[in-house]
């Protein structure tokens, strides 16, 4: 019975319950940024990943253990889902991009190492100007694929850079790929839509790039000062710690960092850019932002031909319904018309 009972509960660990599981609300952090929560008048409640300078936060207001401008900040300034670049901040020595966001009651600062260089300027403008035109170029959907996926190589470093599509029954197929460290490929492949559970696809509509760093990281826990803060909602958090079950399957296939873009069109998750890495690789905000916007770029480029493959199929239908219906009348009966007419139906109906 023992044995049979350990079986029944390895079945119940399958597929399904990754639906239910609270990724949301993981109580912990990846340890490649810090962590700062403040309460609605700006003292310090709790924090994760600050290590030595977490007796110094505790209790404090905001403004006095963050040195960065926050003039007319407050909680109510925050948006209700997504973050807020507030600049950059030393800390430990060291300069750090600072973002803000909303979670319930708390306002909460994550803090990430800066890239030297990553003040967006004219140098950067001017990329994404060249990237909007290496799209545009793109005559195919495929084309597209193609090109989105060399571009997010080029922007993030990472060895294998996947264009993942969802189609019926949630499931997705890789549409197109680069690869520069001699991945294996995976273009033309489908999986289940088992492999992305509901709940992060809900966030990944919310929180439009996640990177995991390091699949081999401990993750660090939320540290409470005042009350209890594990069932903080990380929806729009950076730096969220991530299921297990995701991480075991990103072993599986031999990756050692991953990140993910959103693809969103009219406000439906289209599709996702995935890539692999071999060895533990951070992306900075200034990268992540800037595979944000390319994501929405792509976006758009893919609403265009879709909308042009939309025309180009309602006048084909038009022109082989006009040849359909000029026949008409014509014809003794049925069999006659159909005899006369099969060839442009089959061509009306693609058969």
């Amino acid at each position: 019975m023992e044995g049979n009972s350990r079986m029944l509960e390895r079945v119940a660990t399958n597929l399904t319950n990754c639906d239910l599981e609270p990724i949301h609300i993981p109580g912990s952090i990846q340890p490649h940024g810090l962590m700062i929560v403040a309460d609605a008048h700006g003292t310090v409640v709790g924090s994760a990943g600050c290590g030595a300078e977490a007796k110094r936060l505790r209790g404090n207001r905001l403004q006095d253990v963050l040195a960065i401008d926050l003039a007319g900040f407050s909680h109510q300034s925050l948006p209700q889902t997504g973050f807020s670049v507030l600049g950059q901040a030393e800390w430990n020595g060291r300069l750090h991009d600072v973002i803000a966001y909303r979670s319930g009651e708390y306002a909460v600062f994550e803090l990430t190492e800066a890239e030297a260089g990553s003040q967006f300027g004219a140098t950067f403008l001017a990329r994404l100007e060249s990237i909007g035109s290496r799209l545009s170029r793109s005559i195919t959907l495929t084309d597209l694929a193609n090109q989105t996926a060399k571009i997010f190589q080029e922007i993030t470093g990472y060895g294998r850079v996947m264009v993942y599509r969802f189609i019926d029954d949630e499931a997705g197929v890789v549409i197109g790929e680069s690869i520069a460290d001699g991945s294996d490929s995976f273009m033309n492949h489908h999986f289940p839509g088992s492999d992305i559970p509901k709940q992060a696809r809900a966030l990944y509509l919310r929180n439009r790039v996640r990177v995991i760093a390091d699949v081999n990281y401990t993750p660090v826990p939320i540290e409470s000062y005042r009350e209890d803060l594990s069932a903080l909602d990380l929806s729009d958090s950076t730096l969220r710690s991530v299921s297990p079950v995701h991480i075991q399957y990103l072993k599986n296939m031999g990756v050692n960092a991953s990140a993910s873009m959103s693809i969103i069109k009219d406000g439906v998750l289209w599709g996702m850019v995935a890539c692999h890495h071999h060895e533990p690789r951070v992306l900075s905000l200034a990268t992540r932002l800037t595979c944000q916007t390319v994501a929405s770029a792509v976006a758009r480029q893919i609403k265009m031909r879709e909308e042009g493959e939309l025309n180009r199929e309602r006048v084909r239908l038009r022109a082989q319904e006009d040849l359909i219906v000029n026949r008409l009348g014509t014809d003794e009966n049925l069999r006659s018309f159909l005899g006369g007419a099969a060839r442009d139906l089959t061509h009306l109906l693609r058969a």
